[in-house]
């Protein structure tokens, strides 16, 4: 349980935001409104080149989704984050990349549009870091489904106002956080809304 709060900000719809936290800090992502995913990154904050890895977080808890208790792990295989609390449905994908420019050109959209892969990038310049690829986020709050046959289906997140995930970090790290503008899919409800973080112990 995080018993002290030393800091707070809002993530308006659509848009991102990076912080950095010491190995040992808890940061609680809240759900304001209620079905907004949140794509989630981080990085090594003494070497970025040392992230947050989907692809090397499967095989090492050897499932799709983690759970309370267990560790995300980075691209050279040491855990980065651990879920501590988790008061929301659980569905914390691992599978989607970020939304980009694009995606929502794939999607039928005409000219330029909000996205997660801008909204990491812009965070990290703002921390110093000038990354030339975008890894693939954890995307909380998300609820992408796998069919038996192997297909997927996008279904609204299913959180509710206050619904919220707390991980603590394992190394000092960089966070980005991105509040996703993704409105062509039905991934994010009706439509982005706000989220809060908090950093403390």
């Amino acid at each position: 349980m995080m018993e002290k709060v030393w800091h707070s900000f809002h993530v308006a719809a659509g848009c991102g935001h990076g912080f950095s936290v010491a190995c040992g800090d808890l940061v609680r992502v809240v759900d304001l409104e209620g079905e907004q995913p949140v794509d989630f990154w981080a990085f090594n904050r003494h070497d970025p080149l040392e992230f947050f890895s989907c692809e090397h977080t499967r095989p090492a808890i050897m499932k799709l989704v983690p759970v309370i208790g267990e560790a995300v792990y980075t691209n050279r295989r040491r855990p980065i984050v651990t879920i501590m609390e988790d008061h929301s449905p659980g569905q914390h994908d691992m599978l989607f990349a970020a939304c980009d420019p694009s995606r929502f050109e794939q999607l039928g959209h005409q000219g330029p549009h909000a996205n997660c892969q801008d909204n990491l990038h812009t965070a990290l310049r703002g921390l110093g870091v000038d990354l030339g690829f975008t890894p693939q986020p954890w995307n909380l709050f998300t609820n992408n489904v796998v069919m038996p046959d192997g297909t997927f289906v996008q279904k609204s997140p299913g959180t509710r106002a206050g619904d919220h995930i707390v991980l603590k970090a394992e190394i000092d790290a960089f966070i980005v956080v991105s509040a996703c503008p993704q409105d062509m899919t039905g991934s994010c409800g009706e439509g982005a809304s706000d989220i809060r973080v908090e950093i403390g112990r």
